[in-house]
Formats: C-alpha cells, sequence, structure tokens
C-alpha cells in the first residue's frame, strides 16, 4: 500500500503579519489622498455648477430680451417663497430668474428659471470682496449679455475641511464671461469671504 504524504499547506504567521503591515502602510497612506480627491472632484462640481448657472443665465437674457438675475438663495421649500439672500454664501444654494424690472429681488408674477440646492458638506463659496459690483450676493445680466458687475470679479471655490489648498476660482466679467481657473496658492480669508 503506498502512502501519501501530505504538505501542509496556508500562510505562516510571519507572512501573514507581513502582508497586513504591508496592508496597512498602504491604507495609511492612500486615505488622506483619497479624501483630497474626493474633496478636489466636490470643488470642481460646485464650481463647474456655478459656471454652467452663469453661462445659462446669459444665454437666458440674450434671448428672452430681460434681464436675467442669478442671486443666492435662501433655500425655501416653496417657489414662491424663493428670495434672494445678501449672506455671501453662495455655498448655501442660488436661484436663477428673469428679472423683469431689473431690480435683482425676486417679485411677484417673475419667472425662477432654476434652483441650485446647498453645495456638498465642506465646500465653501464666497467672493473675495465686498461693495457695490461684487459677486457677494448676486450677477444680473442684461439682454445684450453684460453683467451689472462694475468690475471682474471672483467667487472662490474652497475645501472648508482644508483636506488640500488646491481651490477653484469662478471669474465673471462685466462683458458676462465666466470661467473657472485652479488656484495652488489661495489663502484662507479668501475661501472664507473674508
Amino acid at each position: 500500500m503506498a502512502t501519501c504524504k501530505r504538505h501542509a499547506t496556508g500562510y505562516t504567521l510571519i507572512e501573514l503579519m507581513a502582508v497586513l503591515a504591508i496592508a496597512s502602510t498602504l491604507l495609511i497612506v492612500a486615505i488622506p489622498m483619497f479624501r483630497t480627491q474626493v474633496q478636489n472632484s466636490r470643488m470642481s462640481a460646485a464650481a463647474t455648477d456655478l459656471l454652467g448657472t452663469m453661462m445659462s443665465a446669459k444665454s437666458e437674457a440674450i434671448g428672452r430680451n430681460y434681464p436675467v438675475t442669478v442671486c443666492i438663495s435662501n433655500n425655501a421649500p416653496d417657489e414662491s417663497a424663493l428670495e434672494c439672500v445678501a449672506n455671501g454664501q453662495w455655498e448655501g444654494g442660488w436661484f436663477t430668474f428673469v428679472d423683469t424690472d431689473g431690480d435683482g429681488s425676486l417679485d411677484a408674477g417673475e419667472e425662477v428659471l432654476q434652483i441650485r440646492p446647498p453645495l456638498a458638506e465642506n465646500v465653501t463659496a464666497r467672493s473675495s470682496r465686498t461693495g457695490t459690483g461684487t459677486l457677494e450676493n448676486s450677477v444680473t445680466y442684461q439682454p445684450n449679455g453684460l453683467t451689472n458687475l462694475t468690475a471682474t470679479r471672483e467667487i472662490f471655490i474652497c475645501n472648508a475641511a482644508r483636506y488640500g489648498v488646491t481651490a477653484r476660482v469662478l471669474i465673471v466679467s462685466i462683458l458676462g464671461k465666466a470661467s473657472i481657473l485652479r488656484d495652488e496658492d489661495v489663502e484662507e480669508d479668501e475661501c472664507q469671504g473674508e
């Protein structure tokens, strides 16, 4: 009768501990990088949404031959209770409406074109400047495509949790052109709107 010799299969404790050590080291390195990537993705999405809103507002103003305003929203659950707020915090959401009387505020009978809910957690969107003509609270596009701004203005879209130092900057010119830039050297006060 022939006997088969069996070899033990499996891993030794030392091999298992080495694999766990390598895996934990990789996780320690990967998790912060993943967090930064997710946050950068959220900032890019917010900047793209805001850019799309500005471009759409310009297009609507030209097409309708009426001023169209984009302003920070009070996030009312009912469209009839929507109001523009002056808190300078674009991350709270915004809306676009046909501003038939050109006063920059939503009045009865004026059509709401788009409503954008608040941005993702830990993403801020603030103007770096205050005063007349800033993007602190609103921008109105005229039927000729120009804005009511007195100079080119910026909104800094930032990571409030500060996992990374990169911000997105939405730039809107007097001529109504809007674009997004990446800012590697953003200061914390620009992200906070101070």
